[in-house]
């Protein structure tokens, strides 16, 4: 191997070039993996003391359907709310007579509030509550195709 005439040979100078790219990865990977579980945890401390419930969302031609799970819950004690990009559920289940044993669904009942991946029209919602299951239909705004205009 050649050496300067500091005596840093080509095999040393190849491993600090490599030590200062893996250094680079490490810090981008742990500037990523920051991001994700700070979004991750700003949804979880919104809903801290409340049950998330699990939500299945289907894009479709015309609209997202969001399924939410809510055992326990009926359809009156349901709080929604659609803005143009997302959606809110809270509902409080109904309260059971006698001790409980075990519990592992909060006594505060439910909470979940998601960014919507396009625009939606909400005064055009419609939802319905059907064993367990709120069905929410969201139509999405559709963007009228821009129409060339000749220039005179």
């Amino acid at each position: 191997m050649k050496s300067d005439s500091e005596g840093t040979s080509d095999l040393e100078r190849m491993i600090g070039k490599a030590a200062v790219e893996a250094a680079k990865m490490s810090s981008q990977a742990s500037q990523a993996a920051k991001k994700l579980f700070s979004d991750m945890s700003s949804e979880m401390t919104e809903s801290k003391g409340y049950d998330v419930p699990a939500v299945d969302l289907i894009d479709t031609e015309d609209e997202i359907i969001a399924l939410v799970a809510l055992p326990g819950v009926s359809k009156d004690r349901i709080d929604l709310r659609v803005t143009e990009d997302g959606i809110a559920v809270q509902a409080q289940p109904l309260a059971r007579e006698g001790k409980y044993l075990r519990r592992e669904r909060s006594a505060l009942g439910f909470k979940r509030e998601l960014k919507l991946p396009v625009e939606i029209k909400p005064e055009q919602v419609k939802a319905s509550f059907e064993n367990c299951i709120l069905e929410v239909h969201l139509p999405k705004l559709v963007v009228v195709n821009a129409q060339k205009v000749w220039v005179d």
